[in-house]
Formats: structure tokens, C-alpha cells, sequence
């Protein structure tokens, strides 16, 4: 048991020093051409642009949808008089039927009663 012991902590002690050695060594030549990153920059300002639209459109549904809410409730809380108008929209209320009259004679065309 104390031989698994020593070899976990010789394998830890291996693995630490290993990581101070690399982690102390120069960082690689980084080789992108100025170039690229006018492009890159470039890229990123366009893109910058389309999140702020983006942004700017979802406040604007976000607002719309939020008046549509909020007519919604306004509607729920009259449930009654929306099923009375739609009654009476149903039945035809507000048209009046007037029969046709012949003007000359001021009797009722034929087919009207």
C-alpha cells in the first residue's frame, strides 16, 4: 500500500513540475498579417452595427407586445359586454331594412312587402 502511495504522489509531483516548466515558457509567434486584422476589425464594427438593430427591434416588439397585452387583459375584463356585441352583431342589429318604394306611385315595388 505505501508503494501506490509514493508512486501517486511521485505521478502528482511530476505533473506540477511539468506545469511550471511549460507554463513558463514564451508564448508562440502570434502571425496574422495587419491586414486580417484591419479586416477583422471591420467584421466586428458590422457586427456590432446588426446587434444594435437587433437590439433596438426586440424593445420594439417588446413594447408592441406588451400594448397587445395589455389591451388583452382590458378585453378579458369585459367578457359580457364583448358577448353582447357579438350577439348583437350577430343578429344584424343597426341595419334597418326599409322596404323599397316606388317613388312615382308611393306604393311598394313588387317582391317587397
Amino acid at each position: 500500500m505505501r508503494i501506490g502511495h509514493r508512486a501517486r504522489l511521485f505521478g502528482a509531483a511530476c505533473a506540477l513540475a511539468s506545469l511550471c516548466i511549460i507554463g513558463c515558457s514564451q508564448a508562440p509567434v502570434c502571425k496574422v498579417s495587419p491586414v486580417e486584422l484591419e479586416e477583422l476589425r471591420e467584421d466586428i464594427s458590422v457586427i456590432q452595427k446588426d446587434l444594435k438593430s437587433a437590439q433596438d427591434r426586440q424593445q420594439a416588439l417588446a413594447a408592441d407586445l406588451a400594448a397587445k397585452q395589455a389591451t388583452l387583459e382590458t378585453k378579458r375584463a369585459t367578457p359580457d359586454e364583448l358577448r353582447r356585441k357579438l350577439e348583437a352583431i350577430k343578429k344584424g342589429a343597426g341595419r334597418t331594412e326599409k322596404a323599397k318604394t316606388d317613388t312615382k306611385a308611393g306604393t311598394p315595388k313588387k317582391g317587397t312587402s
